[in-house]
């Protein structure tokens, strides 16, 4: 997994172990937010309960803590570096559980965005 991954998804908050990180086509940055923290968990619950009003709402949330964390000007090689390193730093659960996350992610941008 590298930063190509990112390339054409748009920003989320994703839970990298007990942390969480906002990632996309232009971002790569810790989230101390704990709002956002608090959304995450309860997307991930509204998931795992089928619950697909709760589910939008707390993927639209994400969706715009990430937008909202965005900092210009933007500096691309910079963001894909921090992709890379971060992405290499995982251990094999964490990889494995960020990449359930994208799909997951992937899912909700099919059914909420028509993407």
């Amino acid at each position: 997994m590298n930063h190509q991954d990112f390339i054409s998804r748009p920003g989320f908050v994703y839970r990298i172990g007990n942390q969480y990180y906002y990632l996309g086509k232009w971002i790569c940055q810790k989230c101390n937010d704990s709002d956002a923290a608090d959304s995450h968990y309860m997307y991930e619950l509204a998931y795992k309960e089928q619950n697909p009003a709760d589910l939008n709402l707390y993927f639209q949330k994400l969706r715009a803590y990430s937008d909202f964390a965005l900092t210009p000007p933007l500096d691309k090689e910079g963001v894909h570096r921090a992709q890379d390193l971060l992405l290499e730093s995982l251990s094999d659960i964490q990889a494995e559980d960020l990449t359930h996350q994208i799909h997951v992610f992937e899912e909700c941008c099919s059914r909420f965005l028509n993407l």
